[in-house]
C-alpha cells in the first residue's frame, strides 16, 4: 500500500513541478489533501474480492477469452462468442496468408480455452 501511495504522490509532484501543465489544481489538491483519505481509497481497492483459487491453465483460458476469473458461465459463453466472431478464419478469407494463418491459430486457441472452461465448470 505504501508503494502505491508513494507513486501517486510522485506523480502529483511531477504535475506541480511541470510548468507545461496548464491545470495544476488537481495535483496541488492531491498533495494538500489528507493522506488518510487517499490511504482509505487504496485500502478499499485492495479489499476487492479476490479471484477464487483456480488452476493456472484455467486462468490462462480466462485470459484468452479476455474475462476475469470471477465471471459466470453465461459471461464465458458471451466472451467466447465475441472472440470467435472476431477471429473466425472465414472473416480472413481475403486477407494475406499470414493473417489467415494467425486467425486459424487464434480460433483454435479460443475454442480450446472455451472447452477447458466448459469442462472445468462441469466438474464443479
Amino acid at each position: 500500500m505504501g508503494q502505491i501511495f508513494d507513486r501517486i504522490s510522485r506523480l502529483a509532484r511531477a504535475y506541480v513541478n511541470d510548468s507545461r501543465t496548464p491545470d495544476q489544481a488537481w495535483a496541488e489538491q492531491m498533495l494538500g489533501s489528507d493522506d488518510d483519505e487517499l490511504r482509505r481509497i487504496i485500502d478499499e481497492l485492495h479489499a476487492q474480492p479476490q479471484a477464487p483459487n483456480v488452476p493456472d491453465d484455467v486462468r490462462r483460458a480466462f485470459s484468452i477469452l479476455g474475462i476475469a476469473v470471477t465471471h459466470d458461465q453465461q459471461a464465458i459463453k458471451d466472451a467466447y462468442r465475441a472472440a470467435i466472431a472476431q477471429w473466425h478464419p472465414d472473416r480472413y478469407v481475403n486477407a494475406t496468408p499470414e493473417e489467415h494463418h494467425r486467425a486459424q491459430e487464434r480460433s483454435r486457441e479460443i475454442n480450446a480455452a472455451y472447452l477447458l472452461l466448459k469442462a472445468y465448470y462441469d466438474q464443479r
